[in-house]
């Protein structure tokens, strides 16, 4: 059989590779992306307060003095928290207490001493005493909305015991300006208008005037202050209608032995609370003024520092009676129902009632 002859191979160079039709399509849909701009990133908003950019170098402003606007009258319970001095290491500080002794907060952690605290008539305000300055003790506020601290006073003397009238407007308080006699010094509540009211007892050696409180109706104050034997203390009423005629306050205790500093008022302004008996052993006893008759509340502990709440219908004292621990209790006006509050192994004392 013949051969056959083969034919030339058609093919002999190699065949081209083409591409699939549905990549070339992906191809022209993808292209016009890359001519898109690219859009810059997003930025996003700084935290309120926070400063991005530092300057160099550092620049330093100094603030306006702080201004004191009162707040509206508290939406709480009408004397329903008890604020005291707590000794809290080496200092004492403010703290505050619920009357069934609970929701206790210690409101100042600063590392100088704070006395005296008292609210102001709505409650929105803490007046103090306090040697922030290290050297006298000046008063300041302490804005209990905000924590914010305001300086009353700036190196007058060293002043203690402050209390605000009835109405607010003003304050009272001891101040024992250097060399000259402790005396009773009122002034505005903004701290302005700081004057002498009454100018106390020379007596060398002693403050012969250690406390004030002002009456409800705010035409009286009540003084503790000595008579003739430093460290024992007489009650003296100062009428504030006379007190610029230079009037001596009227002594109104007679023959109560070891009377404290503390002394208080009760709401219908009858009454007064005050503190006495022999060293270590004080007790509460309730003083009528019109007819001079005294009734002891308490019966050992000693006891100190008595207030009626604003009902009257307790009263706030502190006491040694738990194995010598300072704690603040509550009785009743006539000495019954006695409860304990707080009970710290450091000194809770002079406690004051919320409005």
């Amino acid at each position: 059989m013949p051969k056959l002859k083969r034919n030339k191979n058609i093919f002999s160079k190699k065949k081209k590779k083409r591409l699939p039709i549905w990549i070339i399509l992906l191809g022209l849909l993808v292209l016009p992306l890359f001519f898109i701009p690219e859009a810059p990133p997003a930025e996003l908003p700084a935290p309120v307060g926070l400063t991005l950019e530092a300057t160099f170098p550092p620049t330093y402003t100094p603030l306006p003095p702080p201004t004191y606007t009162p707040l509206p009258f508290p939406t709480g319970v009408h004397g329903g928290r008890i604020i005291f001095t707590c000794t809290r290491g080496d200092y004492n500080q403010i703290c505050m207490v619920n009357r069934n002794g609970s929701g206790l907060l210690q409101i100042t952690h600063d590392n100088v001493n704070h006395y005296y605290p008292s609210l102001s008539p709505k409650g929105e305000v803490i007046i103090y005493a306090s040697n922030q300055s290290h050297g006298t003790f000046d008063l300041y506020l302490l804005v209990l909305s905000t924590s914010q601290q305001i300086e009353l006073t700036h190196e007058i003397g060293n002043v203690f015991s402050p209390a605000y009238s009835p109405s607010g407007e003003k304050i009272l308080f001891i101040n024992k300006p250097e060399g000259e006699p402790t005396g009773l010094w009122i002034m505005d509540s903004n701290g302005e208008n700081a004057h002498l009211v009454y100018g106390g007892r020379k007596q060398a050696g002693v403050n012969p005037l250690v406390s004030a409180a002002w009456s409800p109706d705010g035409k009286t104050i009540a003084l503790a202050m000595t008579v003739d034997q430093a460290y024992e203390y007489e009650i003296f009423l100062l009428d504030l209608d006379n007190a610029d005629a230079k009037a001596e306050p009227r002594r109104v205790t007679y023959g109560l032995l070891g009377i404290t500093g503390s002394v208080s008022w009760s709401p219908s302004g009858r009454e007064l609370l005050l503190s006495a008996g022999p060293p270590l052993d004080k007790d509460i006893f309730r003083y009528e003024i019109e007819t001079g008759i005294i009734t002891r509340l308490t019966t050992g502990g000693n006891n100190n520092s008595a207030v009626y709440s604003p009902d009257g219908e307790w009263v706030a004292f502190n006491s040694l009676r738990n194995n010598n621990q300072a704690d603040l209790y509550l009785m009743r006006p006539d000495g019954s129902n006695l409860q304990q509050i707080t009970d710290n192994p450091e000194p809770d004392w002079q406690p004051q009632w919320e409005p």
